[in-house]
């Protein structure tokens, strides 16, 4: 098996011992809802293969010792959220689930029941801080488009409040949560032959009550493998939105200071870094990586209202560094979960999942910082086994460190059940 390090490209690692430790507690993997998942649709598959890697030096070494607790093969359905109250929420087929102890087990709390067919195969679930609770439905390539429901307060039925064009909400790419600000983009294969493309983005700053779309992706070639939002960002300190467009020609980076109303955008179409994950800090903006070489591409800002001049401002920051003979793409940036507390300490995580596209990739592997500067390795999977997609808590950076880290629906269901050390001590 390949063995891939950690590169610290301009800052070196300042405590070499840290690990991810497993929690402690038994976990039997018992359910109320234990049957297997036969009814799990395929997923759509979007993995693009970029420039040669850069070659670079390194000053910190891998953390390896890592103590992971690895557990719920399918049992449990995926998961996709956990609120302010330590509930989590997953899904299985049309049924949305809940969990009030870290997904050791599950209870339906509402199933979908508006198609005959399988179009109301549960894609995501989003709880912003009013606590409604927000489905993605439906939306594969080969089967009508995805919508996004609201739940009534009673969880007795539920509402269609958007229904795309083409493509779905993505459980692992592509909406963010800030208060009662939700940014959802959509995604999903292309359809060039009929003009199709996953390329909306839309809008709630009602806490999921109603939404409005505020950006559609204008198409420069049918030269890429598709036009579609790759991520999106609220970002608090200067209150504006972040959207990151791919595939490769079709790439680009635009923001909002008007909540959609008017935007910029870096440079001409197809000359931004292609990413799948944007994650804002006071000081910078942090751009995760969706080609070679792999890893974290920054911005660094004066004041939070600057703009950045051009995408030469972006530079590559850190990278996954791979000793392998193929230079295809073997890992892409995932959902990240990112903390501000109020008194401006920040914490992000951000999975990098590998590509499934490369047989010889095989390696996920979670980063996390606290300036989006250094970063570091918090641990990683050496299988084809386990595709982290979605980091779910910490809920503060204080207390009780507990995180989840869930498998893409391209894998098996795992889940990995683990605290994060507190590296910024």
């Amino acid at each position: 098996m390949d063995r891939r390090r950690f590169i610290a490209h301009t800052t070196a690692m300042t405590c070499p011992c840290i690990a991810l430790a497993g929690c402690t507690d038994e976990r039997n993997g018992s359910t109320a809802d234990s049957t297997e998942d036969d009814d799990e649709e395929p997923p759509d598959s979007d993995e693009e293969v970029n420039e040669e890697q850069n070659d670079v030096e390194h000053d910190g070494e891998p953390i390896t010792d890592y103590d992971l607790e690895v557990h719920d093969e399918r049992s449990n359905g995926h998961v996709f959220w956990v609120d302010h109250n330590e509930r989590m929420y997953g899904g299985r087929s049309n049924r949305v689930l809940i969990s009030d102890d870290w997904w050791e087990t599950t209870e339906t709390l509402y199933t979908v029941t508006e198609h005959e067919d399988t179009n109301d195969y549960i894609q995501s679930v989003i709880v912003p801080e009013s606590g409604r609770v927000v489905v993605g439905v439906g939306g594969r390539a080969d089967k009508t488009t995805g919508r996004v429901i609201l739940l009534d307060e009673d969880v007795e039925d539920h509402e269609t409040v958007y229904e795309f064009d083409w493509g779905r909400v993505s459980n692992s790419l592509a909406h963010v949560v800030y208060e009662d600000i939700i940014v959802i983009g959509s995604y999903g294969q292309s359809d060039f032959e009929d003009g199709n493309h996953p390329n909306e983005v839309i809008l709630s700053t009602d806490g999921g009550e109603s939404f409005n779309r505020i950006l559609e992706a204008e198409l420069r070639t049918e030269d890429a493998p598709n036009l579609h939002i790759h991520d999106v960002e609220y970002d608090p300190h200067a209150e504006r939105i972040w959207v990151a467009v791919g595939d490769n020609a079709n790439t680009q980076l635009h923001w909002s200071d008007d909540l959609g109303d008017s935007w910029e955008q870096i440079g001409e179409t197809g000359e931004a870094p292609m990413v799948t994950q944007i994650s804002a800090f006071e000081d910078c903006i942090v751009l995760g990586t969706d080609g070679t070489p792999e890893g974290i591409i920054r911005w660094e800002r004066d004041t939070p209202d600057e703009e950045p001049d051009g995408v030469e401002e972006f530079e590559h920051h850190s990278t996954l560094q791979f000793e392998t003979d193929n230079d295809r793409m073997q890992t892409f940036a995932r959902r990240r979960w990112h903390i501000r507390e109020d008194d401006g300490r920040e914490l992000c995580l951000m999975p990098f999942g590998y590509s499934p596209m490369n047989p010889d990739a095989t390696d996920s592997v979670l980063l996390a910082s606290t300036d989006g500067d250094a970063w570091y390795e918090l641990y990683r999977t050496e299988t084809q086994d386990i595709l982290l997609s979605n980091v779910m808590g910490p809920l503060s950076m204080d207390g009780d460190l507990r995180t989840l880290v869930s498998d893409s629906f391209q894998s098996g269901g795992h889940q990995i059940d683990a605290t994060v050390p507190e590296f910024w001590e």
